[in-house]
């Protein structure tokens, strides 16, 4: 059990004015300040992948030891442009570091919002690949000694 919560949430209605980003935001708004990172998925976990990471220079280095934990499945960086319009509303609202998990977008837009938008079109291996990752990062975070800084 990590020293902090970890809460993952599955949002709903992106698409259509980020109402769900919008209505954790609120309903979220008094504690925001308690949350400490934001990570999200947004342009699906297809390889090659990368980690984009916005915040400020002391929760960049903060997050380096992390790397070589991660390492095995491909990550030797994280680079810039993390974040997204899902956890943007509470990102913005507690002041929080944010990182994005960032699938290839040349094959994501490819079947992306249209029929053939299906789970059976992403390799298993991506998805275990993405899974391992946040799930070391999620954990890694939540088990600091310190809070990332702001």
């Amino acid at each position: 059990r990590p020293r902090r919560t970890v809460r993952i949430v599955l949002w709903t209605n992106e698409e259509n004015g980020l109402r769900g980003a919008a209505a954790y935001a609120e309903r979220y708004a008094a504690s925001a300040g308690n949350h400490i990172f934001a990570l999200e998925s947004d342009s699906g976990v297809l390889a090659p992948s990368a980690l984009g990471f916005s915040g400020s220079a002391a929760a960049r280095a903060a997050l380096l030891p992390v790397l070589p934990l991660i390492a095995p499945l491909g990550f030797n960086d994280i680079g810039p442009g993390g974040g997204g319009a899902d956890i943007g509303p509470i990102a913005q609202a507690g002041n929080v570091p944010t990182m994005a998990y960032l699938g290839d977008s040349s094959r994501f837009f490819v079947s992306h919002h249209t029929a053939a938008d299906t789970i059976e079109r992403v390799p298993p291996d991506d998805v275990s690949r993405a899974a391992a990752a946040i799930s070391v990062i999620a954990y890694a975070v939540a088990e600091m000694p310190d809070r990332l800084p702001r």
